[in-house]
């Protein structure tokens, strides 16, 4: 198969591009240089994720074009939920309950021939540019808590929230992994706060618009993150548990937004879970890197 049209084009991202091939059908195209195995990984997520019966995208196999691979799948109609919110800001405490609920129903579900989420999470540790102090004391921690067995999608925001008549689904599954429901949350709140988009720099009127939308990402956060554990139960203890460790193992590839306000947060979860402090050097390093 050719490349598609580039007027085909919709997104891209760090590994891929995405293109409507027409017919209710897109193409996730990786890039070159991709390992076929991540590819191979990702279509056999999309797959067994599509078999649990949440709304997700279907998938219609792998396939290649101009040397590079790519999965096909259905062509989920409507904004991503940060485009609606955007939108329709009247809206914003039902689409996050809604997103809250969904996560409690992609916790409920349990899929174990995905790969450990500890796992994941101990390689990221281990890549950080943290010192070896903290770096032996994180990974002791996390081999001290428990593994368990829930659908875990890795990285679940608003952007990976389709809006459709249906109601939402959830796309980009590619880091889809068995573990603790806790795992999720923190990683959502980290995302909706410290994640790429949202900042306004400069002085005057720029910097007051940087620092309201701050407040309003902390508050969307917060507020998402009490709806999720007032339908669940949750303990805010596990979240505790988590939330150092998640922060962490983000540090490998987070890109660069709100880099002050992440350490502070970091440096408390560190206090919080009784793990040793963040070297200042390691910080400002760990503050920079790829998507």
């Amino acid at each position: 198969m050719r490349l598609p049209d580039p007027s085909t084009f919709i997104a891209a991202g760090a590994s891929a591009e995405v293109f409507r091939l027409g017919e209710g059908r897109v193409l996730k195209l990786f890039h070159e240089g991709i390992d076929p195995s991540i590819v191979a990984r990702e279509y056999a997520i999309a797959r067994a994720v599509q078999a649990s019966g949440l709304p997700v995208p279907r998938t219609y196999g792998v396939q290649e074009a101009g040397g590079r691979q790519g999965i096909v799948y259905a062509d989920m109609a409507g904004p991503d939920l940060l485009a609606y919110m955007a939108r329709n800001p009247h809206r914003g405490r039902w689409a996050l309950g809604e997103m809250a609920r969904l996560q409690q129903r992609i916790s409920e579900c349990h899929v174990p021939t995905l790969r450990s989420r500890k796992a994941i999470l101990r390689v990221d540790i281990e890549a950080a540019p943290v010192g070896e102090r903290l770096r032996a004391a994180a990974v002791d921690r996390l081999d001290q808590l428990n593994e368990g067995d829930a659908l875990s999608h890795g990285d679940l925001h608003p952007a990976n929230l389709i809006v459709t008549e249906e109601g939402l689904a959830v796309i980009d599954w590619s880091r889809a992994a068995r573990g603790m429901a806790a795992t999720d949350v923190v990683r959502t709140e980290m995302v909706m706060r410290f994640g790429p988009g949202g900042d306004v720099g400069g002085e005057g009127g720029a910097a007051v618009l940087g620092w309201a939308a701050a407040k309003m990402r902390d508050a969307a956060s917060a507020y998402y993150v009490r709806r999720h554990r007032a339908l669940t139960g949750l303990d805010p203890e596990a979240l505790a548990a988590w939330r150092a460790l998640v922060a962490l193992a983000w540090m490998r590839q987070r890109a660069p937004s709100r880099d002050a306000a992440f350490e502070d947060y970091l440096v408390e979860a560190l206090e919080v879970a009784g793990l040793p402090p963040l070297e200042r050097d390691a910080a400002a390093m760990s503050l920079v890197g790829p998507d």
